[in-house]
């Protein structure tokens, strides 16, 4: 891959090559070499390569975006054509190698058209995380020095608030009033009237510079080459896991490799169409589902249990004859699929996938851990799941577990371009599971960085002088080759009793009661400590003490005595994660020590909004639901309002208190919240979403339906008025 020798440093700006070798042999070590592709195609050793002939694929749509009550497509040709004009802009701006451009903006083909602009220009594109909080934003522009930011009009306002040591310039996708055009700062404006001769990328050359999502501190910048990334697309494509009639729903953040790599570039590669849904909300995914035929779900862990949650809660709003029917077939759905290998889910619940995805067959799931019970209970309903893992350091994946073919309890075989090994670990975080040494997995390979942005020290603990990466995860590899993810290094709880525990266990083991909502379980005093979100709607709201306690306790019954929790402290709020779930354990011990034992917080005041999870400060920057949180501000002052704060529990609002609230809502934001949309809202997160979903929708009430009650039905709504026949009738009854 080019790198440089021992002690020399990297051409890239800011990437330092370890000087030391780390690594030693054992020779207990396990080496898992990679599995063997069984078909070829001809591959692209740069990323550019493949950018430079996606037109091939012509009128074909590329990105299927939907907004509010329709969808915008975007050919291969267009996108292909505004790519290569805005590099050649760039190119005649004279930036290019060596240059960053940062994006800041949600996913939209623009987006998408820019980014593949910029690496065909041979500059670097640095896609950031919306919710970065401010001290985090400051942090990589200012790690990073970008030439240009390109972001829309709320970025564009965020940013002339940061203090920045060299602000850089400002490119918007928008003007925040849609008529981007006209704005100077446009995008657009940057576009020749035709492409022209663009520079050749070589295979060390830069390509995309991420940052790591901030789990542990601040984020890194991790600079991935051409060829990193172009081996990861040659052996996805080798894998043989699409079809030509593929569509690939995308509903992830595109700041993070594992989405823009699997998601965006490698079904361009494939000339299969994207598509992006309105919102990440799930009713607008549903939606996306139903009216793209898409076929591929690219998610992660929480958004399956969220999807899974829903056609639970679909199923149980039947009646009870129809939801025992249902019951009884995902139970025999299941029990085909995991005794007998037999898929038989997508015909026994064949109305549950009229609802939620016809089309839908393949469920890829990264950027954390996947529960075996969920991926089973996936299967079991008829979809195939794939899973892989990897980080963002390996572009990102390292193995594979592909679609119908997936080894459930694993994260898969080692792919083609890479080597996998175990190290015995030193610190006590070892172990064997069935004779399998557990240690740290280590990587190397074509798509394996180099070094981390101006962090010379991190990258020599990370990297050895012969290109093996310490991934900080710990594993082992079954006598099937298949590699086992047991936890993380670095958060391993080592017991008095010299235990090892992995707290991804322990957390699982106990989210699996109905009372606990989240969990996040550390080390206290030399014993198992947690901090835990009770579900409100399954707790007593006088004693929710006694009842987190009760299920704490039920659920340590069937846990070994050094994995179950001695002490808890209950939170209202979320807790603190990344935007692929991830829990960010760093800020565990602040929120345990916060909340005291009674789980009250000691600030009896509402939360500000930069305090909040990054999920929810998405939701509040919609204005109807910014609207609305100040709305509660100003009326619960004197409260610990939070998103996760109970409406009824929290802040008393009674069937009274809704009437009242519902007309300032309506009267304030412009939203109106009805009986049903009321019945489905137990915190204030969901009054948030349900104005958000509202507000999206154009439900505003300027116009009373009942002034024309059919004109605000649909025509499916209409068809239900109609009178049943004879027939029917009988039928029904």
């Amino acid at each position: 891959m080019g790198r440089p020798r021992s002690g020399q440093r990297s051409d890239r700006p800011g990437v330092t090559k370890p000087a030391t070798a780390r690594l030693q042999r054992y020779p207990n070590t396990a080496i898992l070499m990679p599995m063997q592709s069984t078909a070829t195609t001809s591959q692209r050793h740069t990323l550019s390569a493949w950018i430079d002939v996606l037109d091939r694929h012509g009128d074909r749509p590329a990105v299927i975006a939907l907004q509010k009550e329709d969808k915008r497509q975007v050919s291969f040709k267009e996108l292909a054509d505004l790519s290569s004009r805005f590099a050649a802009g760039l190119v005649q701006q004279e930036i290019g190698r060596g240059d960053c451009l940062a994006l800041l903006a949600p996913s939209s083909p623009e987006w998408i058209a820019v980014c593949l602009g910029i690496i065909q220009a041979g500059a670097t594109p640095v896609p950031l995380d919306m919710q970065f909080d401010d001290d985090a934003l400051v942090h990589v522009l200012d790690d990073s020095q970008p030439r240009r930011v390109l972001t829309d009009g709320r970025g564009k306002a965020r940013l002339a608030e940061l203090q920045l040591d060299s602000p850089p310039d400002v490119v918007l996708f928008d003007d925040g009033d849609g008529d981007e055009v006209e704005d100077e700062r446009s995008w657009r404006k940057m576009l020749p009237s035709e492409a022209s001769e663009l520079p050749q990328a070589s295979r060390d050359d830069e390509a995309v510079l991420f940052y790591t999502s901030g789990t542990t501190g601040s984020p890194k910048g991790v600079p991935l080459t051409h060829g990193n990334i172009a081996a990861q697309i040659d052996v996805l494509l080798d894998a043989d896991l699409l079809s030509d009639d593929d569509r690939v729903l995308l509903p992830l953040p595109l700041h993070h490799v594992y989405p823009l790599v699997v998601g965006v570039l490698t079904p361009l590669a494939r000339g299969l169409p994207i598509v992006i849904p309105y919102s990440v909300t799930g009713p607008q995914i549903v939606r996306a589902l139903n009216e793209t035929d898409v076929t591929i779900l690219i998610g992660v862990p929480r958004l399956y249990r969220a999807l899974y949650d829903g056609v639970l809660a679909k199923m149980e709003s039947r009646g009870r004859i129809t939801r025992a029917a249902i019951r009884s077939a995902m139970t025999l759905s299941l029990w085909l699929r995991r005794r007998l290998g037999v898929r038989a889910g997508k015909w026994l619940l064949w109305p549950l996938h009229q609802q939620f995805g016809p089309s839908l067959r393949i469920a890829a799931c990264g950027g954390s851990p996947l529960d075996d019970e969920l991926a089973w209970n996936l299967e079991g309903l008829g979809w195939q799941v794939a899973i892989g893992y990897g980080l963002t350091e390996t572009s990102p994946l390292l193995t594979l577990n592909p679609p119908g073919k997936a080894k459930i309890g694993t994260v898969g075989k080692v792919i083609r371009s890479v080597e996998l090994q175990i190290e015995d670990s030193d610190d006590g975080a070892g172990g064997e599971v069935d004779g399998q040494t557990i240690g740290e997995i280590l990587a190397r390979g074509q798509s394996v960085f180099s070094g981390y942005r101006n962090l010379p020290d991190k990258t020599d603990q990370a990297l050895t002088d012969d290109g093996w990466f310490h991934t900080g995860d710990l594993g082992f590899i079954d006598q099937d080759g298949y590699l086992h993810v047991t936890g993380r290094k670095g958060t391993m709880i080592v017991t008095e009793g010299g235990e090892n525990v992995s707290p991804d266990d322990v957390e699982n083991a106990y989210a699996e009661h109905s009372a606990i909502r989240e969990i996040g379980v550390l080390e206290n005093d030399g014993q198992l400590a947690a901090v835990i979100v009770p579900e409100t709607s399954e707790v007593d709201g006088d004693d929710l003490q006694e009842s987190i306690a009760q299920a704490v306790e039920t659920q340590g019954r069937d846990l070994p005595s050094y994995q179950r929790i001695g002490e808890f402290h209950v939170s209202r709020e979320s807790l603190a994660r990344t935007r692929l779930g991830k829990i960010q354990r760093h800020k565990l011990r602040e929120r345990f020590e916060q909340v005291g034992e009674d789980g009250k917080d000691p600030a009896q005041k509402p939360i500000a909004i930069d305090e909040m999870a990054s999920d929810d400060r998405a939701v509040v920057r919609d204005p109807a639901a910014k609207q609305v949180w100040e709305l509660l501000t100003e009326k619960y002052a004197d409260r610990r309002l939070t998103p996760d704060a109970s409406m009824q529990l929290d802040l008393g609002v009674d069937s009274l208190e809704w009437m009242n609230l519902s007309l300032s809502i309506r009267r304030q934001a412009g939203v109106e919240i009805d009986e049903e949309a009321i019945g489905r809202i137990e915190t204030v997160r969901d009054l948030l979403h349900e104005t958000s979903e509202a507000s999206a929708a154009d439900e505003q009430f300027d116009a009373s339906p009942l002034d024309d009650p059919e004109a605000a039905l649909s025509e499916q709504q209409r068809r239900y008025l109609q009178p049943h026949g004879w027939f029917a009738s009988l039928l029904a009854r």
